[in-house]
């Protein structure tokens, strides 16, 4: 006997658990089992979408397959499933066109594809990696068409916001944005974009990939394999009159040193760099072995950022601290931090809380996140001292000195206004 409906109704289904589940139990009922791994799969990026989800986990163990979800930085278990009852990991391969199974080498695999879902276009960067009981996908998540958030909504204090706006203005100069994978870099830099674009202006992207796209600016997408460089487009994109050129990331030397050229010869140039501090931009082109007389000469700031999470709204209740501990934490930090951050703890509008767990946030008492910044912007003294080969603790020094707001005291400042727990902000800067 044929079987019947090749279509499974999940409609009842609150949880990829129990849509793994239903699916098992469709079985029997489907005409088509890779119709039914699709719709499993459909089901997947739909509520990845719904929970803002930044990374999508297929692990897999000796005979079954762990699904996860990042969210808010942190992963989080959906569902566990039997391996070869859904060809899921098959499916996912065969649109990052990679082989419907692993190759019997031991090869690491990398692609993309793009899904729609209820008029939604989903872009997934794959990664596909041979383990010991099979192959594990890990699928970056970004949305398609999405618009960039506002500057005003992502964290930056209005003092910070202010001096940065400055410094983008610049007709000329090199603006790096630093942080770790995930911290929202390309967010920041789109919305300095957002804020540059403007009919007199003339604005060019170098990415990989294209996140977002924005009014009256030219995105362009890197294609290594076909030699489409960061360096190969860089050198292409000044021949094409550009006021503002934004290179999605600074990672070699060669990048590094026509980007710091352009930015001397009347470019403004927007980038990220992989660096745990503004200051360590600095350190990071030196030991890209860019001259220091270079960087003096083209560097106009640095603004290094984290995510942290908020505590959920719903659930978040006030909380008395330790001022013995506090103390004692502080006496371990660099005067100007200890002066600032006693002000604060002192600050009698200072509202320290913590999220108790509810449903909303799933029981963490975290929901979303937040940015923390450090912005460092260039100065006389600063590229001086760049210029003088000075250590990065005496640029540090001076910056401070200036008037910059490092990570710690800026994530503590947020801890203060309710907005994160101070465990929270503290672990993010450890």
């Amino acid at each position: 006997m044929a079987k019947a409906n090749p279509k499974a109704d999940f409609s009842s289904c609150s949880t990829l658990d129990q849509v793994f589940k239903a699916a098992i139990n469709a079985k029997s009922q489907v005409s088509d089992l890779n119709a039914l791994s699709t719709q499993v799969a459909e089901e997947i990026f739909r509520s990845a979408i719904n929970q803002n989800v930044s990374d999508i986990h297929f692990d897999p163990h000796k005979l079954s397959m762990h699904l996860r979800f990042r969210i808010d930085g942190h992963l989080v278990d959906q569902a566990s499933y039997i391996k070869d009852e859904l060809p899921i990991t098959p499916y996912i391969r065969v649109m990052a066109n990679f082989p419907p199974t692993a190759a019997s080498s031991y090869t690491a695999e990398d692609g993309r594809f793009e899904i729609t879902i209820d008029g939604k276009s989903v872009q997934c960067r794959a990664s596909a990696f041979p383990t010991i009981h099979g192959d594990k996908l890990a699928l970056r998540v970004l949305n398609v068409g999405q618009q960039a958030e506002n500057i005003e909504n992502i964290g930056i204090s209005p003092e910070v916001l202010k001096e940065l706006l400055r410094i983008i203005n610049s007709p000329s100069g090199i603006f790096f944005v630093s942080g770790l994978t995930g911290s929202g870099k390309s967010t920041t830099l789109y919305n300095m974009l957002k804020i540059l674009s403007r009919p007199d202006i003339h604005v060019m992207t170098l990415e990989d990939p294209v996140e977002y796209e924005l009014p009256r600016v030219n995105h362009a997408q890197i294609n290594a394999k076909a030699g489409f460089t960061f360096a190969e487009g860089l050198r292409s994109i000044l021949r094409q009159d550009p006021n503002v050129v934004m290179v999605g990331e600074v990672r070699d030397f060669e990048t590094a040193e026509i980007a710091m050229r352009a930015a001397l010869t009347g470019h403004l140039i927007l980038t990220t760099i992989h660096a745990t501090t503004a200051s360590g931009v600095i350190h990071r082109l030196i030991n890209m072995k860019i001259e220091p007389y270079v960087i003096s000469g083209a560097f106009i700031g640095a603004l290094s950022q984290r995510l942290i999470r908020q505590v959920c709204s719903q659930c978040a209740q006030p909380v008395a601290l330790n001022p013995a501990w506090i103390q004692s934490w502080i006496k371990t930090l660099d005067p100007a931090q200890q002066e600032f951050l006693q002000k604060v703890f002192n600050n009698p509008q200072s509202k320290f809380v913590k999220g108790a767990g509810c449903p909303s946030c799933r029981m963490t008492g975290f929901k979303g996140r937040i940015g923390i910044f450090e912005l460092l912007a260039s100065t006389d003294e600063i590229r001086n001292l760049i210029f003088k080969q000075a250590s990065l603790a005496e640029i540090r020094q001076s910056a401070l000195k200036s008037g910059m707001k490092t990570l710690l005291m800026d994530a503590v400042e947020k801890a203060a206004k309710g907005l994160t727990s101070l465990e929270e902000a503290l672990h993010a800067v450890a």
